[in-house]
């Protein structure tokens, strides 16, 4: 009896999941929800109060979910870029993994009962606190450059979380693909720089190279412009000597 009342609320769950995401919550009918369920308004009612009470569980169900892993992973004994990687990779393939409800997630925040609304904003902010003690951490230890963490933490979850709106399931772009492009981005331009690629130190091997080459042509020439200004130095040092002598005695002649 337990498998199968759980069952049953599963497959509401998702039916609600689907339709809210297509037609929104407000546009969404009980009866629209029995036929999608392939339940009776009766059996919906035997699982559910209203249809408020629905959208309240699928919203408890996305933040204790998250919660619990991004808090899991923020405690490991792990580096702090190592977090946040494994942050994002959550992040990315919960919302594939989940996309009709994440969708309603971010979309029906204005359909929520103000104590339920307070609830959610009090839930976001825990969220958003714990990647935020992630980026402070690796601010401190100094694998960071100098960043705003709230600020930081926004835009990762901006960049994160608008998948919900052009991720399409099964197409191209594979979540792992998604979470590594995201990943390669923010380490460009939060981590110190404090180890060259293997193309920087060959550009700045090849630049080195090229300066001494060039030094050694501008050698080559200071020393040519030498030896000639030498040679001059030598040429006319003899003519002064021929002119000094006078001319030469006349041969005698011979016997």
């Amino acid at each position: 009896m337990g498998r199968k009342h759980s069952g049953i609320e599963a497959q509401i769950l998702r039916a609600a999941e689907t339709i809210f995401s297509e037609r929104g919550y407000q546009a969404t009918t009980l009866d629209d929800l029995a036929v999608a369920a392939k339940i009776s308004r009766a059996t919906f009612y035997s699982y559910f109060p209203s249809k408020e009470e629905l959208l309240r569980r699928m919203y408890r169900q996305v933040i204790s979910t998250t919660q619990s892993n991004i808090e899991r992973i923020a405690n490991e004994d792990l580096p702090a870029p190592e977090k946040l990687r494994r942050i994002v990779r959550f992040l990315v393939s919960h919302l594939a993994a989940h996309k009709p409800l994440m969708q309603v997630f971010f979309s029906e925040l204005l359909s929520l009962p103000s104590t339920m609304s307070r609830s959610v904003t009090q839930a976001n902010r825990a969220f958003c606190a714990v990647i935020e003690r992630v980026v402070e951490e690796g601010v401190r230890t100094g694998v960071f450059i100098p960043l705003h963490p709230k600020r930081f933490t926004y835009m990762l979850l901006g960049a994160c979380n608008w998948m919900h709106r052009w991720y399409r399931p099964g197409g191209e772009w594979t979540p792992d693909m998604i979470a590594d492009e995201i990943i390669r981005i923010v380490e460009s331009g939060c981590l110190q720089q404090q180890t060259e690629t293997d193309a920087a130190v060959l550009l700045r091997e090849m630049r080195a190279l090229r300066e001494e080459v060039k030094q050694m042509r501008v050698s080559g020439r200071q020393d040519q412009k030498q030896v000639q200004r030498s040679a001059n130095h030598a040429t006319k040092s003899v003519k002064r000597g021929e002119r000094n002598r006078g001319p030469s005695p006349a041969k005698m002649p011979a016997k």
